[in-house]
C-alpha cells in the first residue's frame, strides 16, 4: 500500500503451511477472485527464497513473479545452503541421475588409464 498499490489488488493467503501450498492457495484465490480473466500476481519473500518459491509457483501454474527482500549478510551463508539443499531434494531424481552418469564415465576413465589404454582419455 505505501507503493501505490490499492487495496482491492491486494489478496492474502493465509492458511498454507509450506511455499507449495501457499502457492497452490494463492493460484485458488486468484482464480476465485478473477476468474479467467488475466492477472498479474507478485509474492514477496526473501531474496534469498525467491528462486525456490518461483519454481513452486510455476509448479502451482500461478502466473506470478516474485520480489526479494532484504536479508541481513550473517544470515546469507546458512540460508543459501539450505536454499540449495531444498532445490536439490525438488528435482532429486534429476541429480541423482546426472551425478550417476558422472561418477560412470570417472569409472570408465580411471578403467582405461589402469589398464594403459591412455589414447582414450576422456579429460
Amino acid at each position: 500500500m505505501a507503493r501505490g498499490i490499492a487495496p482491492d489488488d491486494i489478496l492474502r493467503e493465509d492458511k498454507s503451511k509450506n511455499t507449495y501450498e501457499n502457492m497452490l492457495f494463492s493460484k485458488r484465490i486468484a482464480t476465485k477472485n478473477y476468474g479467467s480473466k488475466k492477472y498479474k500476481a507478485k509474492f514477496f519473500s526473501n531474496n534469498y527464497h525467491i528462486f525456490r518459491a518461483g519454481l513452486y509457483a510455476k509448479m502451482a501454474n500461478l502466473n506470478a513473479n516474485g520480489i526479494g527482500c532484504y536479508t541481513r549478510f550473517y544470515f546469507l551463508p546458512n540460508a543459501i545452503i539450505r536454499e540449495f539443499a531444498g532445490v536439490f531434494v525438488m528435482h532429486k531424481k534429476r541429480h541423482f541421475i546426472f551425478m550417476g552418469l558422472i561418477l560412470f564415465f570417472f569409472i570408465i576413465q580411471a578403467i582405461l588409464v589402469a589398464i594403459g589404454a591412455t589414447k582414450y582419455r576422456m579429460i
